[in-house]
């Protein structure tokens, strides 16, 4: 091992001993999943901070310090100068099944719109790499100026990727970087939601959930993804630091999100007496619902504590059942800041390679006041009703 792979973890176990957790790791019984990177000792001194709502937790891919959003604006002559340039868009997308993808389109829709950039193409790839490289070689032959994307596997998508970038077509990606290309060179920017500080969020409402004590499980993305990769890392560092009497027993990966109740099922069944589950976002999360219902777990015996605001995740919370909390992107403000990013990039601005949304920290107690601001709607009577029960 070189001293670089080193590093990350001499510095995790550092911080663990100068906090005195070093005989306590309560996160140290599980097997974690190939592609983890212990925390770094920065990553774990914010992870120790008893309040993370007003700032920037993580690092970019490139180790980039993260902008916030609220600091991408377009000014008047800004906007003349994009409107004047007749410049087009296409929007290549790894899935559109849920409201995540659904929301970061609106918010990319309507911000081309006002921008005055032409959407010449949108493509739904439906988890498919083959499909993603397919649909990207066909963006390719319409030259279009910018292109906004989610690459679904960053290693095999890249080569689609650099010959964008090699034809002078910008591009800005979202949540995870194609594996060659570099901030300013083969990019624009990244933009994100903060994900270790989502992962941190996951810790805090599934120890508040079940009491601050007791034993959990976590159910992770298998495969190499950066987004999801950061957020289970979050997670430890913060399971590590505030919440030593929850014990992390078993971690196990997914391999796409219709997997969840499968891979449940055999959690619930190797591990009948789980507090609490992270059950990865709102989709495998749900089938981790579905699976506790046929174990014939009740709610109140299993807390389930999810990434990403859906509607069947927050009907189920509304409704008492196992979800318990949420650590919720915005993803129509994703969209909106792709969206302006790449609109100055295309009249030579520069902007931050990193770009980051905070997490919204989703209870059933601020429920129907978190749907607005993620919908910019009211919440529907399903969800309105069952909390009046």
């Amino acid at each position: 091992m070189t001293r670089k792979a080193i590093w990350p973890v001499l510095a995790s176990a550092t911080w663990l001993l100068a906090s005195g957790m070093a005989q306590a790791d309560n996160t140290a019984n599980v097997k974690h999943p190939l592609w983890f990177k212990e925390p770094s000792a920065y990553l774990q001194e914010k992870a120790n901070l008893d309040d993370l709502s007003d700032i920037v937790v993580g690092e970019g891919p490139f180790g980039e310090e993260g902008v916030l959003y609220s600091d991408i604006t377009v000014s008047d002559e800004q906007l003349e100068k994009i409107r004047a340039g007749n410049f087009t868009v296409a929007i290549a997308l790894g899935w559109l099944g849920d409201d995540w993808a659904q929301q970061q389109l609106a918010g990319m829709r309507e911000e081309f719109e006002r921008l005055g950039i032409k959407i010449i193409a949108e493509t739904n790839a439906n988890w498919r790499d083959a499909q993603q490289i397919s649909d990207l070689a066909t963006v390719s032959v319409l030259q279009p100026d910018l292109v906004v994307s989610f690459p679904l596997n960053a290693q095999t998508t890249a080569s689609a990727y650099k010959e964008l970038a090699d034809a002078g077509t910008k591009i800005v990606f979202m949540d995870q970087v194609a594996e060659g290309l570099e901030p300013g060179k083969g990019y624009v920017s990244m933009v994100s939601s903060d994900n270790h500080a989502l992962g941190m969020n996951i810790a805090d409402m599934l120890s508040d959930a079940i009491g601050g004590s007791g034993k959990v499980a976590a159910m992770y993305y298998a495969p190499d993804f950066y987004v999801t990769n950061v957020r289970y890392e979050g997670f430890i560092a913060r399971m590590r630091a505030k919440h030593p009497e929850v014990e992390l027993v078993a971690s196990i990966g997914h391999n796409g999100p219709d997997r969840g109740q499968e891979v449940a099922q055999g959690l619930f069944a190797r591990y009948p007496d789980l507090d609490g589950l992270y059950g990865s976002w709102s989709i495998p999360a749900m089938g981790a619902v579905t699976a506790a219902s046929v174990a014939g777990i009740a709610p109140t015996d299993l807390r389930i504590v999810n990434e990403n605001f859906d509607h069947i995740v927050a009907a189920n919370m509304a409704q008492n059942g196992y979800i318990a909390g949420i650590s919720a992107q915005n993803p129509y403000l994703n969209g909106i800041t792709e969206a302006r990013l790449g609109a100055l990039a295309l009249i030579g601005e520069e902007v931050p390679p990193f770009v980051v949304i905070p997490p919204i920290k989703v209870t059933r107690d601020n429920l129907t006041e978190s749907y607005k601001r993620i919908y910019r709607q009211d919440a529907p009577a399903e969800i309105t009703n069952a909390l009046s029960n």
